[in-house]
């Protein structure tokens, strides 16, 4: 065997390096030894923190004869998802058309030149029910490589053909080819999009997202998405008590229920130019049973990736990176946010720098070769690996009330207070199964005072049951809590840096720098972000180009995706808002120029689309017949174009700023087509392109602070974070004790760019908007 993956950077594929099947990392390579020794390609994709993505490894991966029949029959590849968002997508896309549903582990089998003509997900060593063993898909797959050949690349074929052809009818959806829908005798084409000539605007036809056409599709999809919400816990999904008494604990319809943080962002600034908005429950109440339930890691702080169950009781316990770099800057918003109250305010602050503290202390790397602050690494993983090598899953984070009860009499608290907080806690065993059942069944879920289980302050009807008694109690039994889990076990970290998700991180922090006016938080933020300039861009005259990742400083070979660049985009524009140093415009514009000669994409027919993978991979091409396109459809992060329209649509509101040169390749109304087709039946896919809707509906504003004190700037910025409202970088001369509050709106809508009069208050600016 020729361990291949031993010297890989990523940690997930160094993972196999010493199993016995003789894996391929991702690459040409691969599928030219399997043309050769004409056999299929089995292509294994996951990540580091996947918890059945070990299950799988040591049940199947280390098993000899499981190994033996794959080196025989097939070449086997193993790929890091985060590694290769785009490989992951495209295969996933199959995985979900073939399947009806996807996750990780991901198994999936090609012919020789990448086209998928059998896939699923996690299977086990032996049959469960209707489920093959993974021995069984094997041989099944064999069998049809040797006696069913042509059906077999008949059926890769159309497969390939189909994903290709979803794949471009969602990106064009948000872009519009140039020459359909057909324009009508108004001018218009049939989405009720202006038609502009090459003259205008590069051939390409803009969106209406006029103020009163944007208010018809917000109110779509916030009727849409209450409609989809949970009445009883929060967030969008089926959750229901069933039952609980003392020695239970509550559970709920079976979930799986997910943090909808794409959508969080345009929730919470509709509910803040709204009073009235249905957005400002949604919001409020989806993040106030999130703060309080077992996602939210209440000792230490950060979110993990999910919950199994409707009642946030039960997580998947892998830490991820883009889940609590989204998370944290609606916090940090909602902590002044005008529709909560003081309490919730608290709360959100509390979790928001909790958050930031876990980051710093259990995330953040060493710098590299600068006197800049590391980068964050990408996850911890969901299981504990005890010194037995038995894995536990959750192990880290579980705390029995036997133990909650020793920690509070540790701490000084009584005995009284002590069995108060443990009968605050609603959560429950780390047992899916048992929540499921109870769940199905009614009943409650039966634990001893001796059984670890989660940590959840979650009360039904969205309350937290720490009460304004238990709260001090809590926060000093949580010293001896921490004490506690540091002598625990810990969960392996991916020391992967992704620029993407580090980029987030950087805009998160500056939003809350600005927030809570804290320019050490500030500052911090901006020296994470010289140190991804200095790791992950590499810099030619005018243009500028992000890497994907890197370890131990050493980048990666891979080009950034779409939205590597956006978000770093996003995060150089929120510096500057946040009054960090002006060149970060500067970079912004450069990230942008190379964004314009790289992602758009033109087609046979006339139009364009716009290109996810911005370098060419022949493999991918093939698998889907075509080069891998953005989506405009939101996942855990962001879709490529969601994540681009926001960028696009910031840099907008700064064109008109003096002393800076910003000059966006497309507007964001050119790549928001898809909005009237999608915001009311698919509103939680698209937060991000509705955020980026709403702020051009209005004309893409900004900030221009002409004189200002120390605290009213302090003012204007944090309005800019609640509101969207990009801030102008401000002249040191126009700062001052004795100077009188000037402050200017910029419109910055096609057509229209002016500044209007200075006013003297942040409210006579808001109110021009309304």
């Amino acid at each position: 065997m020729a361990h291949r993956l031993a010297t890989a950077q990523s940690a997930y594929l160094r993972q196999h390096a010493d199993k016995p099947v003789d894996w391929w990392p991702w690459g040409p390579e691969a599928f030219a030894e399997a043309e050769r020794r004409d056999v299929p390609v089995f292509v294994s994709i996951g990540y580091a923190a996947c918890h059945w993505c070990h299950v799988m490894a040591g049940e199947s991966f280390a098993d000899d004869q499981v190994a033996a029949l794959l080196n025989e029959r097939f070449v086997a590849v193993k790929v890091d998802r985060e590694e290769y968002p785009d490989v992951d997508d495209a295969y996933m896309a199959a995985v979900q058309a073939m399947t009806g549903q996807g996750g990780w582990p991901m198994s999936v089998f090609t012919l020789p030149n990448g086209q998928v003509f059998h896939a699923g997900t996690y299977f086990p060593p032996r049959r469960m029910g209707q489920m093959p063993s993974f021995t069984d898909v094997l041989q099944a797959v064999h069998e049809a490589w040797v006696q069913r050949r042509d059906q077999v690349q008949e059926q890769a074929g159309q497969i390939a053909e189909a994903l290709g052809n979803q794949r471009r009818q969602q990106s064009q959806l948000a872009t519009l080819a140039a020459d359909a829908p057909a324009a009508g005798e108004d001018g218009t084409n049939t989405v009720g999009s202006p038609v502009r000539t090459p003259e205008q605007d590069d051939d390409a036809p803009w969106a209406d997202l006029s103020p009163g056409v944007m208010q018809e599709l917000t109110d779509a999809a916030l009727a849409a998405l209450t409609e989809q919400e949970d009445p009883v816990y929060g967030g969008f999904g089926q959750g229901a008590p069933a039952g609980g008494t003392q020695g239970s604990a509550r559970a709920a319809v079976p979930g799986p229920k997910f943090p909808p943080s794409p959508l969080l962002g345009f929730l919470l600034e509709d509910s803040a130019w709204r009073a009235d908005s249905p957005a400002s429950g949604l919001a409020l109440r989806t993040m106030t049973a999130m703060g309080a339930s077992a996602l939210f890691d209440h000792v230490e702080g950060g979110f993990a990736r999910y919950v199994t169950d409707g009642a946030w009781a039960l997580p998947h316990f892998e830490k991820m990176l883009y889940d609590n770099a989204q998370l944290l800057g609606h916090y940090a918003r909602l902590s002044i946010h005008p529709a909560a109250d003081s309490q919730q305010r608290e709360d959100a602050e509390r979790v928001a720098r909790m958050t930031i503290d876990w980051l710093r202390q259990r995330m953040l790397l060493p710098a590299q070769g600068t006197e800049s602050a590391g980068l964050f690494a990408s996850s911890l993983d969901a299981d504990t690996v005890l010194p037995d090598g038995s894995h536990v899953e959750g192990g880290t984070y579980l705390f029995s009330d036997a133990e909650l009860r020793e920690a509070a009499a540790a701490a000084g608290l009584s005995a009284e207070q002590a069995d108060q907080l443990a009968a605050a806690n609603h959560g429950v065993p780390a047992d899916e199964h048992a929540v499921a059942r109870a769940a199905q069944s009614g009943d409650s879920v039966a634990y001893s005072r001796d059984t670890p289980r989660t940590l959840s302050f979650l009360a039904p009807n969205f309350e937290s049951s720490l009460s304004d008694a238990l709260r001090p109690g809590w926060e000093q039994v949580l010293p001896e809590l921490r004490r506690r889990r540091a002598a625990r076990t810990q969960p392996a970290r991916d020391d992967k840096v992704v620029a993407a998700w580090n980029g987030q991180v950087i805009r998160s922090l500056a939003e809350a720098a600005a927030a809570w006016d804290d320019q050490q938080l500030r500052d911090f933020a901006e020296s994470v972000a010289e140190q991804l300039w200095q790791v992950h861009v590499e810099q030619t005259g005018s243009s500028a180009r992000v890497y994907r990742t890197s370890y131990a400083g050493i980048r990666g070979k891979r080009l950034g995706t779409l939205s590597d660049h956006a978000q770093l985009i996003s995060a150089c524009f929120a510096l500057a808002s946040a009054g960090a140093d002006q060149q970060w415009i500067t970079r912004a514009q450069a990230l942008l120029n190379f964004v314009g000669e790289r992602a758009r994409q033109r087609s046979s027919d006339g139009g364009w689309a716009l290109a996810e993978s911005l370098e060419a991979d022949e493999l991918l091409s093939s698998a889907q017949n075509g080069p891998m396109l953005a989506t405009p459809l939101d996942g855990p992060e962001p879709g490529g174009i969601g994540v681009l329209a926001q960028a696009l649509q910031t840099a907008q509101a700064l064109q008109t700023a003096p002393g800076i040169q910003v000059d966006p390749p497309l507007r964001a109304e050119q790549i928001l087509h898809h909005l009237p087709v999608a915001a009311g039946r698919i509103p939680t896919a698209v937060g991000a392109s509705l955020l980026a809707g709403r702020r051009a509906a209005v004309g893409s504003p900004a900030l221009r602070v002409i004189s200002a004190t120390a605290d009213q700037l302090a003012e204007i910025r944090r309005a800019g974070v609640l509101y969207g409202l990009p801030v102008e970088p401000v002249d040191e001369a126009a700062v001052g004790d004795d100077l009188p509050l000037r402050l200017s709106l910029c419109l910055n809508a096609p057509g229209r760019m002016v500044c209007l009069p200075p006013v003297s208050s942040v409210a006579e600016v808001l109110a021009a908007l309304r």
